[in-house]
Order: structure tokens, then sequence, then C-alpha cells
């Protein structure tokens, strides 16, 4: 006969919790250099606190891998409970009918703790489907010496993020790409892949394109839109650009302005660090005279892979999180979701009030849309093309609608959210 204990004894559940590979510091705590070791920390807490015998499994994959380490795990031992993950990557799942609403486990502290504009972005028909962790707000950085190199001095300003208007920006480029040495360009560019591709996207709005419709629609064959993709296609032939830039890759343009051949780079709020007084800080050129950044929100999700107890389970574990300051205080580093953690340590994270006072000036470059990576696979194929010469900026402009709209549709018809 089976011995009693074993008898009340209760299997534990068990939860898989997957996250990529993504670097993080913490103000308070210098061992922390990859986010899996926060999320790591939090299951151990829960592990021990949870009522009842629970084991979390936190597993790593790499930034390139989203769909084989969910879509291609659905329905197998290896599903994923809960999703750590940028919101641009991770929002496509919640059309999959997979992804549980979460308004029952966000209290009433919880929810006003949180900026409001990061539930915005966590909340399909009015459910809220992500539960936002932290931030990174995306601007120009400019290497203040090739500035000065090229007589541009009076450019040249700290302490708040900087807005230059068209004509500006275009006679900056232009002097830049005169006056810098052989080898040395004025600003990033690349079409290699979908990898940075949203950077470019903001770069449209620069003659005062919404990007958008009203349908949260690619809406780029307007005046404005085609205004925004003429100019990127001047600018290769105006010398803005590194050579043959629809074959480089972010991370090529990345490298040229750390060893200081590019002159202006996109930059957020957590990699400023490296460059310390080096460099200045511009927004991207926008529909207005403020200009406008990107915003990118990293946070959870939960999954039903078909055990209600497991499900059950996953959404405590967020409630978990969200109800401990000290596990939400982890994302003081970035832009915390939380406001209190933002209080508390605001003033311990390099650039907070910048960043904090340009919120205003922030675009969604998503749309909302369901299927914001398979737009990502199409979009820079079109950038590629201009970048060569071998398309107008009109015809840019009509296959980028086109093709995007497509997709935009195809993802809206084929959307199922969880019951």
């Amino acid at each position: 006969m089976p011995l009693t204990g074993c008898q009340s004894q209760q299997a534990a559940v068990h939860l898989t919790v997957k996250v990529p590979r993504t670097g993080h510091d913490v103000v308070f705590d210098e061992s922390i250099t990859q986010i899996d070791q926060v999320i790591s920390r939090m299951a151990n807490e829960f592990m021990r606190d949870y009522e009842t015998p629970v084991t979390v499994n936190v597993e790593v994959f790499e930034q390139n891998q989203y769909d084989e380490a969910v879509v291609d795990c659905f329905d197998t031992d290896a599903a994923a409970d809960v999703l750590y993950g940028d919101y641009f990557n991770i929002s496509t799942y919640i059309h999959t009918g997979r992804v549980v609403p979460l308004d029952d486990a966000i209290t009433d502290k919880v929810r006003n703790d949180v900026f409001e504009d990061l539930w915005d972005m966590s909340t399909v028909k009015d459910r809220v489907y992500m539960m936002p962790y932290l931030s990174r707000q995306n601007v120009f950085a400019y290497n203040k010496e090739l500035f000065r190199q090229a007589g541009l001095e009076r450019y040249i300003e700290s302490g708040h993020i900087q807005s230059w208007s068209l004509s500006e920006w275009n006679l900056i480029l232009d002097t830049l790409a005169a006056n810098l040495p052989e080898a040395v360009y004025p600003m990033m560019m690349y079409a290699a892949s979908s990898q940075g591709d949203t950077h470019i996207m903001t770069l449209l709005r620069a003659a005062g394109s919404s990007f958008f419709d009203e349908d949260g629609h690619f809406n780029l064959s307007t005046p404005e839109g085609v205004a925004g993709l003429r100019r990127i296609q001047q600018g290769v032939a105006r010398g803005w650009f590194p050579p043959h830039s629809e074959n480089l890759e972010i991370e090529d343009c990345s490298s040229l302005f750390q060893k200081g051949q590019l002159a202006i780079y996109m930059v957020n709020n957590a990699s400023i660090n490296r460059y310390g007084d080096t460099i200045g800080l511009v927004n991207f050129p926008g529909p207005d005279a403020d200009g406008c950044a990107t915003l990118f929100v990293s946070g959870f999700e939960v999954f039903d892979n078909g055990d209600a107890q497991k499900v059950q389970v996953a959404k405590d574990f967020i409630a978990y999180i969200y109800a401990h300051e000290e596990l939400l205080s982890y994302a003081a580093g970035t832009l915390p979701a939380s406001k209190r953690v933002s209080e508390q340590y605001g003033s311990q994270i390099t650039g907070f009030d910048l960043f904090a006072n340009n919120r205003g000036n922030v675009v969604d470059f998503t749309g909302n849309n369901p299927d914001a990576r398979a737009i990502r696979e199409v979009f820079y194929l079109h950038i590629h093309d201009l970048l060569m010469g071998t398309i107008t900026p009109e015809e840019a402009a009509a296959r980028l609608d086109a093709d995007c709209n497509a997709i935009i549709d195809a993802g809206i018809a084929a959307s199922k959210l969880h019951d």
C-alpha cells in the first residue's frame, strides 16, 4: 500500500518561462548583465512563496529565434507558459488565440502604478494581453568631435534631447558629407535585413507623414510619405550614408559609430552609458518641430496550453511579480514601467530625466497591427530597392502600402483572440 505521506503530497505544477538573450543593467546590482538573471530571480522567489508546489524553468533563446521558441513548440512539452520579450515581437502571438487576457491578475494598485501609455500598447480590444515591465526610448546620437571637425559647433548642445527642423537636418547632413574625412560618414542607413528597420520606419515621418492611417494601415502613398522616401533616396546621392548601405546591417552602423566613422547613429536610454559626454542627443526628424522618438516596450504574456491549472499558476506568477516592488525595481537601468520604481531610482538611471521629458514625442512604429514581424520581413526589401535606385519613391510607397497592408488585412482576417 502507498505511504500516507505520499498520498497527501501534491504534485508540483511545472511552468516554462521563455526569454530571449538580452543584455540588461540594474543600477543597484552590478551582478546583473542579462534579463534572464532577473527573471530567474523572480522564478526562485515565486517558487519559495507560492502556496502550492511549483517549479519554474527559465529557458533562454536567441533574439532571432522567437518563432522557433514559441510557435514551433505549440502543443509540445516544450511549449512556453510565460513569454518575456519585446512587444513588437510578442504581440503577434496574441492573435493565435493562445495568449490569455490578464485583466483579472491586475489590481487597481498595479494599474495605477504603470504608466498609462504602456497600458495602451498592452491592450487589444479593451483587454490586457501583455504586462509592461520596462521600455527603451530610441533617439539619435551625434558624435560631438565629428561635428566640430565639420564646423557644426553651433548645433552641439548638452543636457537635453534636441530637435532640428528638416532644413537643419539637410544642412547638417550636407555639411558632414562635404567636410568629414575619408571613410567617415554622416548618418546610419541599412537594409540588408529586417534588423533595425523600425528606425527606418520612423525616419519616413520626416516630411510630415503619419505613416499609418486612422485604421492602422500603411499610408505612404501621400505627398508626405513619398517625400520621406525621396529624402532617403536622395541621401544616397548626397553622400549622407555609408556606401552601398542597402547591404549593411544595423550592427555594421553600430560598429562604425563606435569606431568614430559615423557621425549620427541611433541610441537608447540603455546604451548611452558607453559614450559619456562624447555624444549629443537629438530626436528623429518628425511631423512637427519637436521631432519624434521610438518606444520599445518589453514585458510578459501568458499562454494557454490546454491546462487550466497551469494557466492560473502562470497568471499568479505575473501577479506575484507586479505585487513586489523589489522585483519591479530590477527594471531600474532602463525606463521602468512602474511609476514607484521610476520615482525611487530615476535619479540613478543615466539620462532618465532626458527621456522622461521626451515621452510626449514617442510614436508607435507598429500601428498595433496583428503581425508586425511579418511586415518587417517585407518592409526592408523595398527600402533595399529604394537605396539601390531600382525603384522610385512613388513606386516604393505603392509597393510598401500594397504589400504591408495585405499582411495587415490577412492578419486581421486570421486573428483569433483567446475566449
